[in-house]
């Protein structure tokens, strides 16, 4: 039995699978635990989030910092989805970054959350992505 549990957590551990449900309920946006990034680019950034989310409407924004502390929301701004009465429902959009620098440099991206109504919301899964340049090569996280 032990060893069953061990290859289920190496498994989870190597396909990435979430076995946490975040709960929110707050009309404070709040950050959305391990959907961050820090990808050091250069020019824009496109940030891809997806997740199976349940209970209230909800509003999600992305967030970015760069290397000199400014913060600014990713464009175009923060979406409001209602995951509907039946159960857990997908959400994925996308959001860009301008990045309007030339040379490579580090910036914290980190998705927000928050339900507009102060009601109960719940994320059974969630994932990022990104697609950037990185100097003269692709690269993604």
């Amino acid at each position: 039995m032990r060893k069953l549990i061990v290859v289920v957590m190496s498994l989870a551990l190597v396909v990435g699978v979430t076995f946490a449900v975040w709960a929110e309920s707050s009309t404070q946006w709040a950050k959305v635990p391990g959907l961050e990034r820090r990808p050091i680019a250069i020019f824009p950034i496109a940030i891809n989030v997806s997740a199976l989310v349940s209970g209230a409407p909800v509003e999600f924004r992305v967030l970015s910092t760069n290397i000199g502390g400014q913060t600014t929301v990713s464009k175009p701004g923060p979406t409001r989805f209602v995951p509907g009465s039946d159960g857990a429902n997908s959400f994925a959009y996308q959001w860009i970054e301008r990045n309007p620098v030339g040379a490579p440099h580090k910036a914290f991206v980190r998705l927000q959350w928050r339900s507009p109504s102060a009601a109960a919301v719940q994320m059974r899964r969630g994932d990022i992505s990104m697609l950037y340049a990185s100097d003269s090569c692709q690269g993604s996280s």
